[in-house]
Formats: structure tokens, C-alpha cells, sequence
């Protein structure tokens, strides 16, 4: 799974009217950190600075260590493969050692 650092609470909203139905919207979202892969399945050195969206319910991720769950992933409308990032908390050191 993919490791994801948070460094800040902040959520940025974004506002406006839909063209489509005149409708009012907000877009949350938070910024993170995300450690990706090359075209060799190698992982890269550095992170990448990614936005991440949240729900309008959703409270901001707290800061730490995550990884993308993988209900992140689904199928669109048209079949297909979509993500819609959802993060969970890294396992603790000890809890990883408890499992091995």
C-alpha cells in the first residue's frame, strides 16, 4: 500500500455554483504527502505533494503516518477503475512487530 504523511490540519474549501444545476457546492480538501512507485514498481525516493478531498461531513485527517485503505478504490459509472483516496492509520512499530 501506498504511505501517506500528513503535516497539517488545514482544509481548503472551494466554492461555487454548478453549471449543470445552479446548485451550490464546497470541495474539502487536504494536503499530504504521498510516496509513489516508478514504472518499475520501485518506490520513489521522495514523496509527492498530493490534495487530498474530503467528505463535507468529514473531520481533517489528523497529523501522522497513514496508508491508502484500499476502499480508496472502485468502480466508476463507466467500469472503470477510479480512487477516491481514503486513508488509515500506519500500524504502531510494536503492533507490526506483534504481528510477525
Amino acid at each position: 500500500m501506498l504511505k501517506v504523511q500528513v503535516e497539517t490540519t488545514v482544509v481548503d474549501e472551494k466554492r461555487g455554483t454548478s453549471a449543470k444545476s445552479g446548485k451550490p457546492y464546497v470541495i474539502r480538501e487536504q494536503e499530504a504527502w504521498m510516496w509513489f512507485y516508478n514504472r518499475d514498481g520501485k518506490p520513489q525516493p521522495h514523496p509527492q505533494r498530493v490534495r487530498l478531498t474530503l467528505d463535507d461531513d468529514q473531520n481533517p485527517y489528523e497529523i501522522g503516518a497513514y496508508i491508502l485503505d484500499p476502499a480508496s478504490l472502485y468502480a466508476d459509472r463507466f467500469g472503470q477503475v477510479a480512487i477516491r483516496a481514503r486513508l488509515r492509520a500506519a500500524a504502531a512499530p510494536a503492533q507490526v512487530a506483534k504481528a510477525a
